[in-house]
């Protein structure tokens, strides 16, 4: 049962034959009611921080678990991006490489035709030599045959 400082003030005792005090009693029982409304005040005070503490660790539990799943998001986008950022590397990488090959096989059907017109210069080269040196003996001998 609860007492409240109430209660005590109201309380009343019947009174015998050489009993108590009665103001004593009264004024120890207005102590009683005073000390209980102190503790009272101060329980309902400790209630009430209690709560407080108890909503402010909800709230720290909250924003643990939202920095927590912050810090997920955190890792997965960087994981995301390292992935993104090598796969882009590596197209980067195989198009120069493909480039590189045509430049190359451009290269390569430059100094082959490049050769071929070569090997047909000297080639005609050798029969220019040939079609003049037979005409330069065909004159020659045009000269020593005829008459002097």
């Amino acid at each position: 049962m609860k007492i409240s400082p109430e209660d005590v003030r109201q309380q009343q005792f019947g009174t015998k034959f050489r009993g108590f005090n009665i103001e004593e009693v009264d004024s120890y029982l207005e102590l009683i009611a005073n000390e209980l409304e102190e503790l009272y005040r101060e329980n309902s005070r400790l209630r009430d921080d209690l709560q407080s503490i108890r909503r402010k660790n909800e709230e720290m539990k909250q924003n643990e678990i939202n920095f927590r799943t912050m810090i997920v998001s955190a890792q997965e986008f960087k994981e995301d991006i390292s992935t993104k950022s090598r796969k882009e590397a590596e197209l980067v990488i195989k198009q120069a490489e493909i480039k590189a090959g045509e430049i190359i096989a451009g290269a390569e059907q430059k100094a082959y035709s490049l050769e071929k017109r070569i090997a047909d210069l000297r080639n005609e080269k050798n029969q220019f030599e040939i079609a003049l040196k037979s005409m330069i003996e065909n004159h020659l001998n045009m000269l020593n045959s005829s008459p002097e």
